[in-house]
C-alpha cells in the first residue's frame, strides 16, 4: 500500500468520478483505474461500486476512508519530524471553527498567518463543536477551537478562554419595553420566547443549565442552525436569542438588532483548542496553534471592548429619549 494510492483514493471518494478524479489529480484515467484496482488487489476487497452518477464507497470503502486522513496525517508528521526545524515551518493547517467564531477571527488569522508563518496554507473547516472534535480525534482537522468541550481519547484538549453570552432582542421589544436598555436578569429570560440554534447547540446548552440551577426552563419557540436566519427572524419580532460574544457582530450598528448583557449572573461559555491525542512535537502543529492563540485571544478581547461600549452606547441614547419624551408630556399639559 503506498502512500500515494492512499491519496487518490481519498480524492476519488471525495469527487465521486473517476474522470474528474483524474483531472483534478493530474493523472490519467487508466492510471488511476489501475491504481484502484492495485489498492483493492493487496486489500483483498471491493472498495468502489458503480451506479449511474459515478462510484460509491462500499462498506469496506468507507472504513478505509475513516483511517486514511489519520494515515496521512502520521506521515506528515514523521516527514516533518525527520526535516527537523532548520527550515521555516512549512504545510497545510486545516482548522475548524465554529460559524459565529470564524466570521470573527478568519481575516486577522489569515493576516497573522502570512506575516509569521508565510510557508503555511490556512485552510478553515465551519461546523459545530461536536462535529469539529470528532473530525479532529479522526485525524481530519489539525486543530479546532470548540465550545464547552467533552473530554476524549483521541483528542487533546487545552483552555483557551470564555465568551460571555448575550441577549439580543429586536424592534418590537424595544416599543413595548420587555426587557432593560442594557441588561437582563437570568430570571426573566424564561419570560421571553427564544429562537435558538437548537436544543443540542453548545450555547443553549449553558443556558439551560444556568437555568436549571434556578429551576426555570426556557421557552423555545423556534429552532434555526443558522445564525443569520435568527436574527432575521428577531427583527421581525419572532422572538429573542442568546449568542456568544463572537456572533453578535451583525447587531453592532444595526438599528433594528440591540444587544443586552445578561446578569444576576452572567454565563459564559468555555473555548478550547483540540488537536489530535498522537502530535507529538510537530513544528507545523504547535506553532501554528500558538499563532491560534494568540490572534483569537487578542480579537475576542478587543471586541469585547467594542460590545460593552455599543451597549453603554445604546442604553444612554434609550435613557435620553425617554427623559425627552417626559419633558415633552410635561410642557403640554
Amino acid at each position: 500500500m503506498e502512500i500515494k494510492q492512499l491519496q487518490h483514493f481519498s480524492r476519488i471518494a471525495e469527487i465521486g468520478n473517476l474522470t474528474r478524479a483524474a483531472s483534478v489529480l493530474g493523472v490519467t484515467q487508466a492510471a488511476l483505474s489501475r491504481q484502484v484496482a492495485q489498492l483493492e488487489a493487496e486489500l483483498g476487497t471491493e472498495l468502489f461500486r458503480r451506479n449511474g452518477r459515478g462510484l460509491v464507497l462500499t462498506d469496506a470503502g468507507r472504513r478505509l476512508l475513516d483511517q486514511v486522513p489519520m494515515v496521512l496525517r502520521q506521515i506528515a508528521i514523521a516527514e516533518r519530524a525527520v526535516k527537523g526545524t532548520s527550515g521555516p515551518v512549512q504545510g497545510t493547517f486545516v482548522l475548524g471553527l465554529a460559524p459565529s467564531l470564524a466570521r470573527t477571527v478568519v481575516v486577522p488569522l489569515i493576516q497573522a498567518f502570512r506575516e509569521q508563518l508565510p510557508e503555511v496554507t490556512l485552510r478553515t473547516v465551519d461546523g459545530t463543536s461536536a462535529n469539529l472534535g470528532e473530525l479532529v480525534g479522526a485525524g481530519k482537522l489539525d486543530c479546532a477551537v470548540i465550545y464547552n468541550p467533552i473530554a476524549s481519547d483521541t483528542v487533546d484538549l487545552r483552555p483557551l478562554t470564555s465568551e460571555n453570552l448575550y441577549l439580543v432582542s429586536g424592534p418590537q421589544a424595544a416599543r413595548e419595553g420587555r426587557v432593560p436598555p442594557s441588561s437582563v436578569r437570568l430570571e426573566a429570560i424564561p419570560e421571553l420566547p427564544l429562537v435558538i440554534a437548537g436544543k443540542t447547540n453548545v450555547v443553549h446548552g449553558a443556558l439551560a443549565a444556568a437555568l436549571a440551577e434556578r429551576g426555570l426552563t426556557a421557552q423555545v419557540v423556534h429552532e434555526i442552525e443558522n445564525l443569520t436566519a435568527i436574527l432575521d427572524l428577531i427583527r421581525h419580532g419572532y422572538g429573542y436569542s442568546v449568542i456568544p460574544l463572537s456572533g453578535v457582530q451583525p447587531c453592532i450598528g444595526d438599528p433594528e438588532l440591540r444587544l443586552h448583557r445578561i446578569s444576576s449572573p452572567s454565563i459564559e461559555v468555555r473555548l478550547s483548542i483540540a488537536t489530535p491525542i498522537r502530535t507529538g512535537n510537530d513544528t507545523l502543529i504547535s506553532e501554528s496553534t500558538s499563532l491560534l492563540r494568540e490572534v483569537v485571544l487578542k480579537e475576542l478581547q478587543r471586541y469585547q471592548v467594542e460590545v460593552e461600549a455599543s451597549i453603554d452606547e445604546r442604553s444612554a441614547a434609550s435613557t435620553g429619549s425617554r427623559k425627552t419624551a417626559k419633558t415633552g408630556r410635561g410642557v403640554r399639559r
